[in-house]
């Protein structure tokens, strides 16, 4: 039944992110684009999850601690730190020629700023996860 459902919440997680792509029009043929679709895909993945333990926890009527909701939350602001990350990266490529630095400058600074912070929170999402 779990398998089933995971399934299902993926299948519905992917028709999600290709209605989001058309509308933003993000089906052409960039690499920002398919980052864009993967972290979308990602976060309504990771949405999907959360909700579904959420409410097997609920429906068993366990706890659900602390540690476990601020890790969650901690790798959800993973996502959202990469996918803020692209979407700069693809804003400073259009407007790259502005800037009298190489582009290549440009994506090491996005990745320390928005790349290192969610490498973190992911690091200790996962930990607190980890701990029981």
């Amino acid at each position: 039944m779990k398998k089933k459902l995971i399934i299902i919440l993926s299948i519905i997680s992917f028709i999600l992110t290709l209605i989001i792509g058309c509308i933003l029009s993000l089906l052409k043929f960039n690499i920002f684009n398919y980052l864009y679709l993967l972290l979308i895909f990602s976060i309504f993945e990771y949405i999907s999850l959360v909700l579904y333990y959420g409410f097997s926890k609920i429906k068993n009527k366990e706890k659900i601690k602390l540690k476990k909701i601020f890790g969650l939350g901690l790798i959800f602001l993973c996502l959202l730190l990469f996918l803020l990350c692209v979407i700069v990266l693809d804003i400073d490529y259009l407007n790259w020629y502005m800037y009298s630095s190489p582009f290549y400058l440009n994506i090491i600074v996005r990745c320390v700023e928005f790349g290192l912070p969610g490498i973190i929170s992911l690091i200790i999402g996962i930990i607190l996860l980890k701990k029981e």
